[in-house]
């Protein structure tokens, strides 16, 4: 008769009397485990990178630290931290392109100043003010603003004044540092002091980002659940797509999303998130934000991580984006814009009565199948959340409960009856549904090559978010 159990290290035969206990912790761990979250954020820094490993964070000046001040590294560690400290965040610098060109803007200023008040003006999502004076002259006032501008060393751009025009410059290089808002009076009441006019010629001209390929490649089998990425060009973006594909396949199991902020008019949200269809990339739009994409992708990857981490399958609709600033009335979406860009792979959001920015609807870009037909199978973010805790928690509790196990038709029996009581408790914590059709499609047997492998079909029902309800109310008078 087969035992009924194996110690681990007691040995059978001894012949010197007495006993021997022996501890395991194989029954230890009752119920599912954690839906941990770990976010990678990948930035330029100033000048060459300070680490080539990702850096573990916990404050908002350690961005600085690793990348430098007024870096889009370090901006992206203050978004993800404003919008959620209660999620592991790491970071990983990236040296711009030597090759690439910085984008810049200019703020041309009329005057004289016909009455005393206050130049406010918004660059990134920074408000920036310098007081005028009545009387004062357009190269003055100039003169001012580029120094207000430069005492705030966390800003991504720097200004030089010359006449009466501020010049302002990326610190970086890169197509990155073209969707830099800048803009003047965003604040209700905020206006321009009389006689005191700024003509904006917004940023532009910024070319050649950094590719990710060999940062990718360095970070090797180490998983990271969210990524969020600073730069948003259409290469990146497919260097991501593969190697998230790569993470998400059955040799290495160590799946992640990445997210991307992206600035833009609606159709050319519209037309770049149409050439896209990553399952595990998220790409977050809007017009005229003032917070820069880098920080939008932090903080809405932060959001989504900490809240993923609490229920992978629970919907992130309505949830408030710290620190984001919203777009002024007349540039955010209509209902019909964000419908059509949730169609065509763009996330979007609203803003609410406060005036916070607050998550509408996370996607994928994944929009069709290898057969060009229209699929929503990987379409909401929650899917492929719930997805990977599936096989992690099966993965978890496999290793557990069958630590150098035989296979026998008791080790199936076994088997078989463990993926049955998780399948019950992934049901208990509302991540799946339909058990009997789950059991009744559960199938476990031997390989019928190799001796040594067990072969296991599962059908789980996904839960799915209620993100709408439709109802027709028939009055009778």
């Amino acid at each position: 008769m087969m035992a009924s159990f194996a110690f681990d290290s007691i040995s059978t035969g001894q012949r010197v009397p007495g006993s021997q206990v022996e501890i395991s912790n194989v029954r230890a761990l009752q119920g599912l485990p954690p839906a941990v979250q770990k976010i990678l954020l990948i930035g330029q820094c100033i000048g060459a990178a300070s680490t080539s490993a990702p850096v573990r964070v916990t404050r908002r000046d350690q961005g600085a630290a690793i990348a430098g001040r007024g870096s889009i590294l370090a901006a992206m560690v203050a978004a993800a931290i404003d919008a959620s400290k209660e999620v592991e965040l790491w970071a990983m610098p990236i040296a711009d392109n030597a090759a690439g060109v910085a984008a810049s803007a200019t703020m041309t200023i009329t005057g004289p100043a016909t009455a005393s008040g206050t130049l406010s003006a918004m660059i990134a999502g920074v408000r920036v003010t310098t007081n005028v004076n009545s009387g004062q002259v357009a190269t003055s006032i100039a003169s001012n603003l580029a120094a207000a501008i430069n005492a705030l060393p966390d800003l991504p751009v720097t200004a030089t004044a010359a006449a009466a025009v501020v010049t302002l410059t990326c610190r970086h290089k890169g197509a990155v540092g073209n969707e830099i808002d800048v803009r003047t009076n965003y604040f209700e009441g905020e206006k321009l002091p009389a006689g005191v006019a700024v003509t904006i010629v917004g940023m532009a001209g910024g070319t050649g980002n950094p590719d990710l390929t060999s940062l990718m490649a360095s970070l090797g089998d180490a998983q990271y659940q969210t990524f969020a990425i600073g730069m948003n060009d259409a290469a990146n973006m497919s260097i991501i797509d593969d190697d998230l594909t790569g993470r998400w396949g059955p040799q290495r199991q160590i799946e992640g999303r990445a997210y991307f902020g992206m600035i833009a008019g609606w159709s050319t949200l519209a037309s770049f998130g149409a050439t896209r269809n990553g399952v595990h990339s998220t790409i977050v739009g809007g017009h005229r934000v003032p917070s820069p994409p880098w920080a939008i992708a932090a903080a809405f990857a932060a959001v989504a991580a900490f809240n993923l981490q609490i229920d992978p399958a629970r919907p992130l609709t309505d949830l408030v984006v710290p620190g984001i600033r919203a777009p002024s009335a007349e540039h955010r979406f209509s209902r019909q814009e964000r419908e059509l860009l949730l169609r065509d792979g763009i996330s979007t959001f609203r803003v609410n009565a406060a005036g916070d920015v607050a998550i509408e609807r996370l996607i994928s870009c994944y929009q069709v199948n290898s057969a060009g037909f229209d699929d929503i199978s990987y379409l909401d973010v929650q899917t492929t959340a719930t997805l990977g805790y599936y096989r992690y928690s099966y993965r978890q509790r496999m290793a557990q409960k069958f630590p150098r196990a035989k296979l026998t038709a008791d080790t199936i029996a076994a088997v078989k009856a463990e993926t049955i009581a998780l399948a019950r408790e992934w049901e208990d914590a509302g991540l799946m549904e339909d058990v009997e059709g789950f059991l009744a499609g559960l199938i476990i047997e031997r390989d019928g090559s190799s001796p040594t492998q067990l072969n296991t079909l599962m059908t789980p029902d996904t839960v799915n978010g209620l993100l709408q309800l439709a109802t027709r109310i028939e009055f009778i008078l």
